[in-house]
């Protein structure tokens, strides 16, 4: 190809991508085509994170040789580095440029993702006893892309969606989501079940690459949606502008309570996965625990999405943030009495309420983090709030791990009841995260106090 037809293919491309990338204004008369699409590009996501997490990746991860400890140290390095959003933020803060930021990332994540598990399954097919350690890279690599793009996509959502009806669209999104990716997730569960054990790891990894494919035609269409033209901030040095919502005195609080209650969610839950699969016999079982770990989640969360969404809008997210968080914090209870006989229905019960009451507090913190901050400084406040919470659960996973890998074969027999260390830890779990809502939420300011000037 000569210079001037490569110039003049450059000159075709590039207003394509310009366009693409191109920020404007946002019409009301656009809102409800926006919604739409954000809603079905969400389902899309989620479908994409539901195939390539989960059971099914717990089964693979454990399949090529992870232990108890390596999945805690993937998951607290993987924790740690969500400290990387405050890069994303001050990038965002200081560029404006927040699709632009926010797909790089994301197709870099799911890109990464993939890649990983195909190196990996290629390194334990060839009989490299550390091809989990190749897992264990690659996947803190893609959790550090996916982490940066998050600050710019918030931003980004809360400059499209009006301030007013913002809790009823998170909760109509969350309860379209659960129904989307409950009718994917149970035929991929009957699907892995109905494959003999021989092929089970290689159908998982099919999974893995239809559910990436969903994934990337995700980013491509939720990149249509248009982008605001943005309120760029003051420049000022970074380590300013990551100690302004530290100095904020109405926002302390909440990250105050973020924090103490990361750290107790990831002590007892980061791995219960692990214990369902392996200990409560989830992998022989694949279809029971899609829908009971998964679907039945998502059946809690369509049942409480819609409603609890208004009453963040007409009372405020702290009253929704004090009893979801409250009942979300007695989850891990359920667990401690399941065995593989009657794995299904505690789980089953467990994910019914975990998925109300979590699904009313995402809501309303999903509000209180956007609408808090003044708008040209959104993204950095939820980059700190972020990072300060997964740094917490961080310790929390690593301080999981190290307990069942110096205790996992201890048993403590209590009334009658003989417990293991993973029971244990559900059990200061569930006491840690009930103590975090009764000690700090109070201390959160009112919504009335939290409404931008």
């Amino acid at each position: 190809m000569s210079s001037a037809d490569t110039t003049s293919f450059r000159s075709k491309r590039l207003p394509f991508v310009q366009s693409y990338f191109n920020q404007r204004m946002v019409y009301p008369w656009e809102l409800p085509s926006i919604m739409r699409k954000h809603i079905y590009t969400g389902a899309m996501g989620n479908i994409w994170a539901t195939l390539i997490s989960g059971i099914f990746f717990v089964y693979f991860g454990t399949a090529i040789g992870l232990t108890s400890f390596q999945w805690g140290l993937m998951s607290g390095i993987s924790s740690w580095l969500i400290a990387a959003q405050l890069v994303s933020a001050s990038m965002t803060q200081r560029t404006g440029q927040r699709k632009l930021i926010w797909f790089l990332f994301a197709v870099a994540e799911r890109s990464v993702r993939l890649a990983g598990i195909l190196v990996s399954l290629w390194l334990w097919h060839a009989g490299w006893e550390h091809a989990g350690i190749a897992l264990i890279i690659a996947i803190c690599l893609a959790n550090l892309f996916g982490t940066m793009s998050s600050p710019p996509w918030l931003s980004w959502l809360a400059d499209i969606i009006p301030e007013e009806t913002h809790g009823r669209f998170w909760g109509r999104r969350a309860a379209w989501i659960a129904v989307c990716v409950v009718a994917v997730s149970v035929p991929a569960g009957l699907f892995i079940d109905r494959i003999p054990e021989a092929h089970r790891l290689d159908a998982t990894v099919l999974i893995f690459v239809v559910g990436t494919v969903i994934g990337l035609l995700d980013l491509l269409i939720h990149g249509t949606l248009p982008e605001p033209p943005p309120v760029v901030s003051d420049r000022h040095h970074f380590l300013h502008d990551v100690m302004v919502p530290l100095r904020d005195v109405g926002f302390r609080p909440w990250l105050i309570f973020n924090t103490c209650w990361t750290f107790s969610m990831t002590l007892g839950g980061a791995l219960a996965t692990i214990y369902f699969v392996q200990d409560l016999g989830i992998k022989n079982n694949f279809l029971g625990g899609a829908i009971v770990i998964t679907s039945f989640t998502l059946l809690g969360s369509i049942a409480t999405g819609s409603w609890s969404g208004k009453l963040v809008d007409r009372l405020g997210p702290k009253r929704v943030l004090f009893w979801g968080h409250l009942v979300w914090g007695f989850l891990p209870l359920f667990w401690v009495f399941a065995v593989p006989a009657t794995a299904l229905y505690w789980l089953g019960t467990a994910s019914i309420v975990g998925g109300m009451s979590s699904t009313a507090a995402t809501t309303a913190a999903s509000k209180l983090i956007t609408r808090f901050p003044p708008a040209e400084r959104r993204a950095m406040y939820v980059a700190v709030s972020t990072s300060l919470a997964n740094f917490a659960g961080g310790l929390g996973v690593m301080t999981a791990g190290w307990v069942l890998h110096e205790f996992g074969q201890a048993h403590v027999t209590l009334g009658g009841w003989q417990f293991g260390a993973y029971p244990l830890l559900f059990v200061a779990s569930a006491t840690l995260r009930v103590a975090s809502v009764l000690a700090f939420m109070r201390r959160i300011p009112d919504w009335r106090e939290t409404q931008p000037a």
